[in-house]
């Protein structure tokens, strides 16, 4: 704590006024909410994902107003170095309990959620008519094929490459549909981290972030501005909470632990809303990957089933030798 006061008492000068009373301060270890740098991005090699850090939340008052003091790693946080604006004084700025909440519109992400986990399940059902389809279909060749003759005569050398080709096309073919069928999880950081490549063709993880973040005002909570301040935001509100609740511990006087309890609800209610945020917008990244990952399956299934059923019906068509 010690470290704490003399941070605030000897800080750089900040824009707003400074509140005389000083409430709790509480520090977390936790990861710097900066994305890990890609060799094309910048100069240097790549930093490691997400090293953790020491935020450090401060609160003070004048008996009115909460106001919040950030440190990142000893250091007074400037949100604008970061792109983005954080709260200063957080009470009053946020509502107060579930009443305030329900009349918040809702974010057009939750409307979207449903029905694009309704599309993943279909792409799997789709991959599972393709996989059955193509079953069939090698069963009826194979059935109708001549296999009792290779036991009395040998197949040609060249019937063996093209038996061996067609099974390996078809093995490519069930790999691709299997990608689909398999759940993969995708997470935050995968979407947050996904390299931009300069040249090629941009991975679907990568086209969602820019999605989301050419349209802030559509998909992320109010006053977030990319996925790298949502993830901070999150980080904040948890050490914010934590100091909260210590200050509530010191016992102060009774308007003091109301308006302390006021903020809590408020806080709460903030944190709520940008977890459910990044949850959906992991949701939709794991769409936009399975979508890719389907198709590839389509289009390169449907080639190399094709050259695999050929390959095998010239195998089986081959004069025995």
């Amino acid at each position: 704590m010690s470290a704490v006061s003399t941070l605030i008492q000897d800080g750089q000068p900040r824009d707003e006024e400074e509140l005389p009373s000083r409430l709790a301060a509480y520090s977390l270890n936790r990861s710097s909410g900066r994305p890990a740098r890609s060799p094309g991005e910048h100069q240097g090699p790549p930093s490691p994902e997400s090293p953790s850090a020491c935020w450090t939340v401060a609160l003070s008052t004048d008996g009115e107003r909460i106001r919040r003091d950030i440190w990142f790693d000893g250091v007074p946080w400037d949100p604008a170095a970061e792109g983005w604006e954080c709260e200063g004084i957080i009470w009053p700025t946020w509502p107060t309990g579930p009443a305030d909440e329900s009349a918040l519109p809702g974010s057009p992400l939750a409307g979207v959620h449903k029905r694009w986990s309704k599309a993943s399940n279909r792409l799997r059902d789709s991959a599972k008519w393709m996989a059955a389809v193509l079953g069939a279909a090698l069963a009826t060749v194979i059935g109708a094929s001549p296999l009792a003759a290779m036991r009395q005569h040998h197949p040609a050398a060249i019937a063996i490459v093209l038996g061996l080709t067609g099974l390996v096309f078809l093995s490519i073919t069930l790999f691709l549909v299997m990608q689909v069928m398999r759940p993969q999880s995708v997470s935050y950081t995968d979407i947050q981290n996904a390299p931009h490549r300069r040249g090629m063709p941009q991975s679907p993880l990568v086209k969602w972030r820019e999605t989301v973040e050419s349209h802030e005002d559509l998909y992320l909570p109010c006053g977030v501005k990319c996925l790298t301040s949502l993830r901070q935001s999150m980080i904040i509100e948890e050490a914010t909470l934590m100091a909260l609740a210590r200050a509530r511990a010191d016992k102060p006087d009774e308007q003091t632990s109301k308006r302390l309890r006021e903020a809590q609800t408020g806080r709460t209610a903030r944190l709520l809303e940008l977890r459910t945020a990044s949850a959906q917008i992991v949701t939709i990244g794991e769409y936009y990957k399975l979508r890719a990952r389907s198709t590839r399956a389509t289009y390169g299934g449907i080639l190399c089933g094709l050259i695999g059923s050929a390959a095998i019906i010239a195998a089986f068509a081959w004069p025995m030798g």
